[in-house]
């Protein structure tokens, strides 16, 4: 069962933003999550944003970094947003990276991947890992601490920020210090209990997760290494990331970052699991639309916080 207050908000939202009639209708899909991003409810906080441009070796990407007002040199978070690898960007998210700016006292470098539909399979993983290295090297030149990185996403992000940040760390170990993963999409299997019981989600269906894949994967549905599945890397990450799992209880990929987090204890990779009772996928940005969703988010980031040592434990 969803959380009243929220059950309320969305039910309100798909009357007022109603789904595409055809479900493959991707600029529909696109639109209508923009449309209802600018329904979000948020609060003011006191954080400054501003656009820049990610130029790393084959592209450039749009950014927008977030920072907490009077802050010096604060630590960075690399922020993939999420919305199934097609649909989000930086104005869907901005109130989520505003928030977590202020709530964590981090400055928050919020990136957007062109969509995943059209390209290459897995092209959004290589673009993530290009973003990430380019933010490593690029520290100095966002007045940001610039002897840590940490990253996160929600979503289909969180799935771009742990393959990045893994993959990153093979490359150059410890360079990343923490994951923050809310309900992270973790494998094209849509048979789990958590995908049966949540099918027809309003937050985000089976057939969302099924479309959103499909974009990813370009169809090639047997391309399960670890970009795809992320409990397929095979080569051994020295010094791995704390990673800080969130799992929202109402969402399709609930059982899958159970999977996650098992997976990371048995490879003996630092990691927290978090649950979100009567939570629906999404319910970060959605927080304010409930006290309840407010509260379970302010707990994950304290938890975060100690774990990524940006606070006293």
């Amino acid at each position: 069962m969803f959380d009243a207050e929220l059950a309320a908000f969305l039910d309100e939202l798909q009357r007022s933003h109603p789904l595409p009639r055809d479900p493959n209708d991707l600029p529909a899909h696109v639109q209508r999550f923009a449309d209802a991003a600018a329904k979000l409810p948020s609060v003011l906080v006191p954080v400054t944003a501003g656009d820049f441009k990610l130029k790393g070796s084959s592209k450039t990407l749009k950014a927008r970094l977030f920072m907490p007002q009077g802050a010096h040199q604060p630590v960075l978070m690399a922020w993939f947003v999420g919305g199934g690898w097609s649909l989000g960007t930086l104005d869907t998210h901005d109130g989520l990276c505003r928030q977590l700016a202020h709530d964590l006292g981090l400055a928050i470098a919020a990136i957007e991947l062109p969509p995943s539909a059209g390209q290459a399979p897995l092209q959004a993983c290589e673009d993530a890992l290009q973003a990430l290295q380019t933010l490593a090297e690029g520290r100095a030149k966002l007045a940001v601490d610039t002897q840590r990185l940490l990253a996160g996403g929600d979503g289909s992000g969180a799935h771009l920020a742990l393959q990045a940040a893994w993959r990153l760390t093979r490359l150059k170990p410890g360079c990343i210090d923490a994951v923050l993963a809310l309900y992270p999409l973790v494998k094209p299997d849509f048979n789990t209990a958590s995908y049966v019981r949540c099918a027809s989600s309003p937050a985000f269906s089976r057939q969302d997760a099924v479309r959103a894949w499909h974009a990813l994967l370009g169809g090639r549905w047997e391309l399960w290494d670890e970009r795809a599945v992320l409990m397929h890397g095979n080569a051994p990450v020295t010094n791995p990331p704390v990673t800080v799992v969130v799992a929202a209880e109402q969402d399709v990929a609930h059982d899958d970052a159970i999977h996650l987090h098992d997976w990371l204890r048995a490879i003996a990779a630092p990691c927290e699991f978090l649950g979100a009772p009567r939570m629906p996928h999404d319910f970060a940005r959605m927080q304010h639309a409930s006290p309840t969703a407010r509260k379970l988010m302010l707990d994950a980031l304290e938890i975060f916080s100690k774990l990524a040592r940006l606070r006293p434990s």
